[in-house]
């Protein structure tokens, strides 16, 4: 009768072997897509040791990826190794390091953490902050002449419907700044920097081009002496709308490069402004809401490499008709304009009900041709959908994107990895950058490969008012670096993949 029990025990053995190496497979998983979420400093995120681990668990729980945590809300820090004062608020322990917190947790759970810093706005109550290190109170509106680094009006006045803005016309304010994302980066393991309110406010009074904001005296002066000009230029004067978006872009390359230079494989985010109505062609993105009312160009951005994941903030009431055409618009033309780069769509989901959402998200995802983009950020984490006011309390406010809602059907049914950067995955291009000599604001700065050259063309740039130059996407090789050809003897340097090249010793004659 014993031989009767080998088919038995074969197939228990098989079955075994079958559920150990089932047990050995890694978890099913989705194509690779961005689902972010932003999680700011005003409400319950990483402020404490429990925040934190909440915020882990409900991400891991929701199938989601990357988390964008506000560590710098208004001229403070959720973070210690810095050098602004820390978070004013009840809930937080300005002992607690909460970036360092979550960045550990986040890894461990296998998600991205990215910092994101707000850079313009610091201050937007009556009264000052309390702590005298504030940027409010060392260099703000009741600071005499260069010390004041606050945008203004032309009338002068500095308060905007969003608070007080530095102005990254001012040279002064544009070093602090770098120097804030640039500390967060050498001294935090983190997987990104992510730019928010890189630009100017926005104001109530509009018109057909430009805005009333950028008017920091020294800001002024540089403009007038650069161009030769005495006059207060007009909101609307081409020039003058230019220069205000040259300063943002200068901020946004110098921050770029430099942190590029000190982690190669960090990634460069910002959350980015698709107010109204969307831009039909590439060349009539000049006239929409980012290029001349907040002086953004994030399309540039994306073109030249220095950002590696754009975030459009599309924002928009699904139940709207008007607001849902631009929204349709918008991400119709975000799909087409990455540039080689990324984009996440962001998306309002505090103005609208779950099932408005995850039908945002599936028009997101729809291709358009060939082209798409790689997934979705949610703001926030605090508000996560638009609240039933007659529904009692949701337990798990971010269940709806894993488990679906009123017949709509969820979006993250399993994990999903985060999709490669080719070119930080595998680059192929280097950067160069550099300091030119004093007053050297906006001078001329040339690159050209070096050898025989019939082909090879020179690459152009000008400098910020602190003298910095920097030129992403460079192929490695020899290149001649020079400032204002006739001036002064130029400098060779070699360029590798991957590599920041600092150009010193570059200096004007004159």
């Amino acid at each position: 009768m014993r031989p009767r029990l080998w088919p038995a025990c074969l197939i228990g053995l098989v079955m075994a072997a079958g559920a150990v190496a089932s047990a050995q497979q890694p978890p099913a998983t989705d194509p690779p897509e961005i689902r972010a979420l932003w999680v700011d400093a005003f409400h319950a995120g990483i402020r404490s040791p429990k925040e934190a681990e909440d915020l882990v668990a409900a991400a891991t729980r929701a199938h989601l990826n990357t988390l964008f945590v506000q560590v710098r809300r208004r001229g403070d820090a959720l973070y210690t190794k810095g050098i602004e004062p820390p978070l004013d608020d009840p809930a937080y322990d300005p002992s607690f390091d909460a970036l360092a917190s979550i960045v550990d947790l986040g890894h461990r759970a296998g998600l991205e953490v990215h910092a994101w810093v707000n850079a313009m706005p610091v201050w937007r109550d009556e009264a000052p902050p309390r702590d005298p290190r504030h940027v409010f109170n060392l260099h703000g509106p009741s600071q005499p002449g260069e010390d004041n680094w606050f945008t203004a009006s032309p009338a002068g006045n500095h308060k905007f419907p969003v608070g007080y803005f530095l102005d990254p016309g001012h040279p002064a304010a544009a070093a602090y700044l770098a120097g804030i994302y640039l500390d967060i980066v050498r001294n935090y393991d983190i997987d990104g920097v992510h730019f928010d309110y890189i630009r100017y406010p926005e104001t109530d009074e509009r018109s057909p081009r430009g805005s009333p904001v950028g008017y920091n005296a020294v800001s002024l002066a540089r403009f007038q002496k650069v161009t030769g000009r005495h006059d207060v230029p007009a909101p609307g004067d081409e020039r003058w709308i230019a220069w205000r978006r040259e300063q943002v872009t200068n901020l946004v390359r110098r921050i770029s490069i430099e942190a590029k230079g000190v982690k190669p494989r960090i990634k460069i985010s910002a959350a980015l402004i698709p107010w109204g109505q969307p831009p039909t062609s590439e060349k009539n993105f000049a006239d929409v809401a980012p290029m001349q009312r907040v002086f953004q160009d994030w399309h540039g951005w994306l073109k030249d490499g220095l950002l590696d994941l754009g975030v459009p903030m599309n924002y928009a009431r699904e139940t709207d008709v008007r607001v849902r055409g631009w929204f349709n618009g918008w991400i119709g033309w975000e799909k087409k304009h990455e540039h080689g780069r990324q984009i996440a769509v962001g998306l309002g989901a505090y103005l609208n009900a779950p099932e408005n959402t995850l039908a945002q998200i599936a028009r997101v995802r729809k291709a358009q041709g060939k082209d798409r983009v790689y997934g979705v950020s949610f703001f926030s984490y605090a508000a996560p959908h638009l609240a039933n006011a007659t529904a009692p309390p949701d337990p798990d406010p971010l269940a709806f994107l894993s488990s679906g809602a009123t017949g709509a059907p969820a979006a993250f049914t399993r994990p999903a990895p985060i999709p490669t950067m080719p070119w930080i995955a595998s680059p192929k291009y280097g950067w160069i950058d550099g300091v030119v000599g004093p007053s050297a604001d906006r001078v001329k700065v040339t690159m050209k490969r070096t050898g025989f050259a019939l082909f090879r063309r020179a690459r152009t740039t000008w400098t910020d008012g602190n003298g910095f130059f920097g030129f992403t996407n460079v192929k490695p090789g020899r290149y001649r670096v020079r400032v204002d050809e006739r001036d002064a003897p130029p400098k060779e340097v070699d360029v590798l993949a991957a590599k920041v090249t600092a150009v010193t010793g570059l200096l004007r004659r004159r």
